[in-house]
């Protein structure tokens, strides 16, 4: 009985001690983040697709998620879970709201803005405003809340198209949070074509 009760504490301090190192979730070990693909449309022709997967994740065809007014143009309002999470698994799915905006790049600010609203508010420690992808724009990844919490949040907006991408338990440390941005860029270029 002695035995099985030190096994279990050393699995919880084992399970702290990779809580606290800030491992990233996103991905199963030895899986690689999908390149993303080069836009097939210039800017100002660019539209707005919700594909059955984004960067590997597959789109939730069950739940459904909170309603969201985003604007007249087409819009995407879905769940996507990333690979080795269970269907029913709801917390860690991912949310994109995206829509297509018309009037700009001051408008796509605005635009995403309110969908960063919509999903929680701030960011904070963002990183990767230098790194939009080819797709241009403006884009940045921070995390929502604490970083502790690992829930990160990701959004863009350019002269067609604005959104927001949710990652939970995506990272907890700054390091972290810089890895996030490959995939971020890679499920917005399956998003926007």
């Amino acid at each position: 009985m002695g035995g099985r009760g030190r096994l279990g504490r050393a699995l919880a301090g084992c399970l702290v001690l990779i809580s606290l190192a800030g491992c990233y979730v996103g991905y199963p070990e030895g899986e690689d983040i999908p390149e993303p693909r080069r836009p097939t449309s210039a800017p100002g022709e660019r539209r707005l697709a919700a594909p059955e997967t984004v960067a590997g994740f597959t789109k939730v065809t069950g739940g459904r998620p909170p309603q969201a007014e985003l604007g007249p143009g087409t819009t995407i309002n879905a769940y996507y879970r990333r690979p080795g999470i269970e269907p029913d698994d709801t917390d860690d799915f991912s949310r994109v709201l995206a829509a297509e905006v018309e009037g700009g790049a001051a408008q796509a600010e605005r635009a995403k803005e309110r969908m960063l609203d919509l999903v929680g508010g701030d960011l904070f420690s963002e990183t990767g405003r230098e790194e939009p992808g080819p797709l241009g724009g403006v884009s940045s990844c921070g995390f929502h809340g604490v970083p502790e919490d690992g829930d990160v949040v990701c959004a863009w907006s350019d002269a067609d198209t604005a959104g927001v991408i949710t990652l939970p338990g995506a990272a907890n440390t700054e390091a972290g949070l810089a890895d996030v941005v490959p995939l971020f860029v890679a499920m917005r270029h399956d998003l926007v074509q």
